[in-house]
Parts: C-alpha cells; sequence; structure tokens
C-alpha cells in the first residue's frame, strides 16, 4: 500500500471515530509510524486530507451499492440490504464527525451533499421502477416526487435536532422509516415479502 493509500485509511478512521477536530497530522502520523514531515509530504494540509479522504468515501459508498444491487434478486431485497448497510456505517460513524464537516469545511460538505443528493435520487428513481417492474410497488405512484420524499426522510436521520443519538436508537429510526415507506408504496405482493424478508 503507498503512502498516500496509508495515509487516507488512517485518516478517514480516525475522522469517522473521533470527528475532524479532534485529529490531528501528528496523530495520524503517529499512529503509521511515520514523521509529520512525510504526512506533509503527501497533503498539503488537513483540509486537502479531508477532501480527499471524503472523495475515497464516496467512491466506496457507490461501488458497495453497485455490489448490492448486483447481488440482489428483487428490489425488496436491494432496500433490506442497503438498510443493513446503512446502520452499520451510521452506528460506526461520531456524529461529531457530520457537525464538524458541515462547521469546518463547509465547502467539501455542499459538494458531498449535493452529489449524495443526485445520486440518491438517481438510485431511488431506478429502484421505484425496478420495483413497479417487478409488481413490488405500485404502479400508479409518481416516481420523481416518491423518490424526493424518500430522499428528504433519509436526510432527517442524520439531522440530530430531528432525532438526538441520546433518546433515539439509530437502528429502529432507520429500519421504522424504511419499512414503513416501502409498505405505504408496495402491492399485496411486495408487503407479503417485505414482512418474509423481516421473519428472516
Amino acid at each position: 500500500m503507498e503512502i498516500r493509500e496509508r495515509i487516507i485509511e488512517e485518516a478517514t478512521r480516525q475522522f469517522l471515530q473521533y470527528g475532524i477536530r479532534n485529529v490531528t497530522m501528528d496523530g495520524i502520523a503517529e499512529a503509521l509510524g511515520m514523521s509529520k514531515r512525510t504526512v506533509y509530504e503527501a497533503f498539503k494540509d488537513k483540509s486537502a486530507l479531508v477532501h480527499q479522504c471524503i472523495e475515497i468515501l464516496s467512491q466506496k459508498h457507490k461501488c458497495r451499492n453497485d455490489e448490492i444491487c448486483s447481488a440482489s434478486q428483487n428490489v425488496i431485497e436491494t432496500i433490506f440490504l442497503y438498510m443493513q448497510e446503512g446502520i452499520k456505517a451510521m452506528n460506526a460513524i461520531n456524529p461529531v464527525f457530520f457537525r464538524d464537516m458541515e462547521k469546518l469545511y463547509p465547502k467539501t460538505w455542499e459538494n458531498l451533499r449535493k452529489n449524495n443528493e443526485k445520486e440518491g435520487f438517481n438510485l431511488s428513481v431506478e429502484l421505484l421502477q425496478k420495483g413497479i417492474k417487478e409488481g413490488f410497488f405500485r404502479s400508479e405512484i409518481n416516481i420523481p416526487i416518491v423518490a424526493k420524499l424518500f430522499l428528504e426522510q433519509m436526510n432527517l436521520l442524520a439531522d440530530e435536532k430531528v432525532f438526538p443519538r441520546d433518546e433515539y436508537n439509530y437502528t429502529d429510526v432507520f429500519q421504522n422509516l424504511t419499512i414503513n415507506f416501502m409498505r405505504g408504496i408496495s402491492t399485496k405482493n411486495g408487503i407479503e415479502l417485505i414482512d418474509t424478508m423481516l421473519v428472516k
């Protein structure tokens, strides 16, 4: 593994675990057993490192979504797997990370948010179309509106003003949002499959 890759991997781990403000270039260098100079030769400053870490995280997230979609037998299974991945990822991330991103790196945060919204909308539209074709989602739903509604609800998950981590279990919130939303747009066959998946 190249030096840059090692730095990105360790920095990402620390950022997600401790938040960005609490992580220093010195700390990253120490964890990797390398000099601070080596870290700064790879990345001119912490801001450049944060930006690169976010880029890599986004790429990995997209690749994982593609893997899930390819491995799933139907749209309901795909969404259940996305839900499980989302719960796992969010439970592993310190909420401070999101606050730090928004406050300390607003431009990077805004670019990430816009990119996620665009990709999330396109993915939602694809899943809804697939669900209708497979007979699991009702054909009369307005796909763009339903896709937008789902994304806005998902955005609420990361909003601690709406769902404070010390008051709400993230897994419960994620499951209730996703499953009840799916039920609302599903056909009889879709609901039966959802119930079957819930028992597994």
